[in-house]
């Protein structure tokens, strides 16, 4: 009954969206700032009542550790879609996130990611990786804060997979530090009973914000290592 509700109100959002993006097009050409912290704002409120009818049941720690005076990196492990929904529920700021490019097909949502300036990643073409990891750069660099799940694909096993060294270039080459961000049992929701919702509890925990040019030689080098030691730890901590 949920994941019919949900699809509900999902085609409802996707109709009352259209007057919105049509205003949010002109504003952008005068203030593309002020179109993304509405959009946010939007999002924020449609997440919020998906997780109402989903049943879910959000556990926020550690979002004191969010540095307020600069934009950030998030790395995140990726368990779930429900990940991105929970945490636009929790960021402080303003937030853009790399997705990967088949999410284009859902055209509402398509059109709040554009903006909102989050990226899409094709994984097969190298190429366009680097553009989007240049164009984060740039978003960090005019204090927009970025969101990335380093893993590259979703990963509901205990051991988080590799994270991509490339992608940690958003926070070395753009000057901002790298927040840990950890998800617990927001597999639990969706993937695990697909296509049906279930109600549980899910958590996001923020780590303690790792500065690059702090680090000793050897950990900046492996900063992807590194950063995804430090989520793993988090893990290891509360998902037992």
């Amino acid at each position: 009954m949920r994941s019919i509700i949900l699809v509900i109100v999902y085609l409802i959002i996707c109709v009352l969206s259209i007057p919105f993006h049509l205003v949010l097009l002109l504003v952008r050409l005068i203030n593309e700032r002020a179109a993304a912290v509405f959009s946010q704002k939007i999002v924020w409120l449609a997440f919020r009542l998906c997780m109402l009818i989903s049943g879910c049941k959000r556990e926020i720690v550690g979002r004191e550790k969010i540095p307020t005076d600069t934009a950030v990196m998030y790395a995140a492990n990726h368990r779930s879609f429900y990940d991105i929904i929970l945490m636009y529920t929790a960021v402080p700021n303003q937030t853009a996130f790399i997705a990967k490019k088949e999410l284009k097909k859902f055209v509402c949502i398509a059109q709040w990611m554009y903006f909102l300036n989050c990226q899409f990643m094709d994984r097969g073409n190298v190429k366009q990786n680097l553009n989007v990891i240049l164009k984060a750069i740039d978003l960090v660099k005019n204090n927009y804060s970025v969101y990335i799940a380093p893993e590259g694909t979703r990963n509901a096993t205990d051991e988080l997979l590799e994270f991509k060294e490339g992608s940690m270039k958003i926070a070395t080459k753009g000057g901002v530090p790298i927040v840990p961000v950890c998800f617990t049992g927001t597999e639990d929701i969706l993937e695990k009973h697909l296509p049906w919702v279930h109600r549980g509890r899910i958590r996001i925990e923020f780590g303690d914000p790792i500065y690059p040019e702090s680090l000793d030689k050897e950990d900046k080098k492996h900063i992807g290592a590194y950063t995804r030691g430090i989520i793993q730890d988090m893990y290891n901590r509360t998902a037992t």
